[in-house]
């Protein structure tokens, strides 16, 4: 009976939980677990109960694919669950994994020899047991099992002891007891009392039962919902409850023999106590699908339909009539409950149903809320006020055949009011600045507050676009003058953008939206003007929103692209290292230019994650790179400005050349002239650190900023990269800029810098360059920027 309960509640949880996500790999290997389990239950249920010892060994020997299998997949579950950093291992080592479990199998499942004589049966009050004689193979299956739960609970104990997450450190230690009970408990009842007292059937795999309880409900649960996946639900107890109920009724079904039943002072006959067990099933089911939902529909078709199987084979092998009322009986719970089942779904559509339009109205009032006519602080009209107005107004521009302009007003520089004077002035300003727009504009248009300091003008009904440019004139006009608080004035301008419909758009949202692209434009161009909307300026804003959205997807994407540009010595004419070029190759506009995409990495963010990404390619690349010479080459990085101002910078680059096994002195980055001196104390702080990771730094288009012989003296700078500006001047024979080249070199010279000049593409600008003294060149005279495979292939054939 326990057996069978096993059987039957651990497929339930392994349906489930294979439901819940099938593609899961823990959850599929929950599921080889269960079936293990299942097999090794059921063999043993039937053996207990066989009539011969033939059909004993047989399904003894069935079970042991089971629990000759089932520690395996554990152990295998553990590792997968544990290991955090990947889950796909070599073809050996699963190999290794399952080779004691094929042992296990080969010797106490499959009559081959190996193992001559794998059980020593006996009958017992318990049915057929096995008192093992603890042999070779025995012991062999001893030291698997015991090995692999250890191994596991190891595991476990550093999966707890290694991870931050609370729940999880919780969920390990959870499983980890509970295992370890299991084991304690299995290794007493089966091995040490069953060699002392012999008679005991085998308690494992039903001690077993309370491990997949727990992994049941931590793999069922959403850790999302916040409900505690270790809580032992006590909706399992009610279903182990009924299934040993259910289970304990078949079994007085199975044995009872035709007469009179006496039940205390009543007599019933054989028939209708059979009936009343049925009965009493079907109550147990019904409780089961309307206590315990998805779970108990599982357990109680699971368990109606191996009574409903097995009837049917009895019948069909007794040739008896005796079974045809129970296959009745069983047909018909089945199909009461799945319409009970049904019943209930559509019972939580509709409430879902009933809460989703809950929901709906609570929104809908919300909206209601929202919809305020006008604005609480400058009593204009509100964006929603505004947006109606101006639908009403395309309408009959449309009909009419007229144009319709709106201005986008955006106060330049507001945000310093508000952090110098406070918010409160910053209101008033605003509110000063509404009623002096109000009373510009007049009934000529419709003036709303946007949103913040941002103001929007409706100019309906006009003939030609002649009445917007006079509007936006005044509107500039009244700004000038400043707005007094009290004894403070306070200067306001402001960035006008202007939409003009139908050019600009034909409806409220693309009108808005082009006057906000001419503002952004006015605001480009130094603020404190008005620009109206052309096309070139909405296919440059289109392009630059389509490039930045892209921008974010182009590490993901594989769009990014690493071109190497070779060093060579001026002495030797050999290559002795690269400049690492970053390239992207955008799916919409081709090959975009670094000097378009490097700013808005910058403005964004992303070229943190893209710096990153382009320090630990050029890392290993290198490492390929110097397989195929013996020369030792070194290889250079740009680095911005935002890139210096994270504070991780030092720490990931650190991390990269960890990861990487690459020596620091072979790298170096590049900084520009214009970031290396600036004024900022964190800049020679972190190339300090730079420094002292081994990495080497440039300056690149020396000359081109404001240089200061102290900051040159003081900065950690080991090479200096002359400009391509002087170096071209060099053909035009130009003594100025040749003088500012020599003065250049000395300077490195007796500062004890090397010196790199690029962008050579001459002969006479090579000569002149080596004679002066420069030890690097980097130009189209030698190479292009290459991609790596023809770098490769350069080096490898010099």
């Amino acid at each position: 009976m326990l057996f069978i309960t096993v059987c039957i509640l651990a497929l339930a949880s392994g349906i489930l939980v294979l439901q819940n996500n099938p593609k899961n790999t823990p959850n599929r290997l929950f599921f080889a677990l269960i079936t293990a389990i299942i097999i090794w239950s059921a063999g043993l249920a039937i053996a207990t109960i066989a009539p011969t010892k033939e059909m004993v060994e047989l399904w003894r020997r069935i079970s042991a694919v089971g629990w000759g299998s089932v520690y395996a997949i554990f152990l295998h579950f553990i590792i997968l669950i544990s290991n955090e950093r990947s889950n796909r291992k070599p073809w050996w080592f699963y190999a290794g994994l399952y080779a004691p479990a094929l042992l296990t199998v080969l010797a106490f499942a499959i009559p081959i020899g190996l193992n001559a004589e794998p059980y020593q049966l006996r009958h017992t009050e318990f049915g057929w047991v096995n008192r093992a004689e603890h042999n070779i193979w025995d012991i062999v299956f001893y030291l698997y099992y015991v090995s692999y739960t250890i191994t596991g609970l190891v595991l476990l104990a550093i999966w707890g002891k290694k991870n931050q997450d609370v729940v999880i450190k919780k969920q390990a230690r959870f499983i980890f007891f509970t295992i370890l009970t299991i084991l304690v408990a299995a290794t007493f009842t089966d091995i040490i009392l069953s060699s002392l007292i012999g008679n005991l059937p085998q308690m494992a795999p039903i001690l077993m039962l309370v491990p997949v309880t727990i992994l049941y409900n931590t793999l069922r649960r959403d850790p999302k919902d916040g409900e505690n996946p270790l809580r032992f639900n006590i909706s399992y107890v009610h279903i182990i409850i009924s299934v040993v109920f259910y289970v304990l009724i078949t079994f007085m079904q199975v044995n009872l023999y035709p007469g009179t039943i006496t039940i205390g002072q009543l007599q019933l006959a054989e028939s209708t106590f059979r009936g009343i067990l049925t009965q009493l099933q079907m109550f147990i089911s019904i409780y089961l699908v309307l206590r315990e939902d998805k779970l108990g529909f599982i357990v109680s078709m699971l368990m109606n339909f191996i009574n409903l199987f097995s009837s049917v084979i009895f019948w069909i092998r007794m040739d008896s009539n005796v079974p045809i009322p129970g296959i009745i009986s069983y047909i018909g719970v089945i199909v009461l409950l799945v319409i009970i089942r049904t019943f209930r779904k559509r019972s939580a559509t509709y409430i879902e149903k009933i809460h989703t339009q809950r929901q709906d109205l609570k929104e809908s009032e919300k909206q209601l809320y929202k919809l305020a006519y006008y604005d609480s602080l400058t009593g204009l009209p509100s964006r929603e006020y505004f947006i109606g107005e101006l639908q009403q107004s395309l309408e009959r521009a449309h009909t009419q055949n007229k144009h319709l302009g709106i201005v986008f007003i955006d106060f330049d520089s507001f945000k310093a009011i508000n952090d110098t004077a406070g918010h409160m002035t910053g209101d008033l300003v605003l509110q000063l600045v509404a009623q002096r727009l109000a009373k510009q504009i007049g009934k000529e248009g419709t003036l709303a507050r946007f949103g913040g300091d941002e103001f929007l003008v409706e100019i309906p009904d006009l003939e030609t676009e002649e009445p917007i440019h006079a509007i936006t004139h005044s509107i500039m006009e009244t700004l000038e003058e400043p707005v007094m608080i009290g004894d403070d004035e306070y200067h306001v301008s402001a960035s006008i953008g202007v939409a003009v419909y139908p050019h600009d758009g034909v409806d409220p949202d693309t009108l808005i939206k082009n006057a906000d692209i001419a503002m952004y434009e006015a605001k480009g161009r130094g603020k404190n003007q008005a620009i109206f909307c052309t096309e070139d300026i909405k296919d440059n804003t289109t392009m630059n929103h389509t490039l930045v959205n892209n921008l974010y997807w182009a590490l993901e994407r594989d769009e990014l692209q690493l071109l190497y540009q070779p060093k060579i010595s001026v002495g030797s004419n050999q290559i002795v290292g690269f400049e690492a070029l970053l390239r992207w190759h955008n799916s919409d506009y081709g090959v975009v230019n670094p000097e378009v995409f490097i700013p808005m990495a910058e403005q964004t963010g992303m070229i943190r994650p893209i710096g990153l990404w382009v320090m630990n390619t050029a890392c290993q690349q290198i490492k390929q790179f110097q397989k195929c010479t013996e020369t030792e080459l070194t290889i250079s990085i740009n680095l911005s400005l935002v890139q210096l101002r994270s504070h991780s910078i030092v720490e990931d680059m650190a991390a990269i050349l960890k990861k990487t096994h690459t020596q620091p002195h072979i790298i170096e980055v590049e900084i520009t002239e214009s970031v290396a001196f600036q004024d900022e104390p964190f800049i020679m702080e972190r190339l300090l650190k730079i420094k002292e990771l081994g990495i080497s730094i440039a300056i690149d288009d020396f000359g081109t900023g404001y240089s200061s012989f102290s900051r040159l003296r003081n900065f950690p700078i080991d090479l200096i990269k002359i400009d391509i500006e002087f170096v071209q001047a060099i053909s035009s024979n130009l003594h100025k800029d040749q003088a500012i080249i020599r003065s250049i070199i000395q300077l490195a010279k007796n500062l004890g810098l090397a010196v790199l000049a690029e962008g050579v593409e001459t002969e006479e600008q090579l000569q002149f360059l080596k004679e002066q003294g420069c030890d690097l060149i980097q130009g189209f005279l030698f190479y292009t920027p290459l991609p790596a495979k023809t770098i490769e292939n350069l080096l490898s054939n010099p």
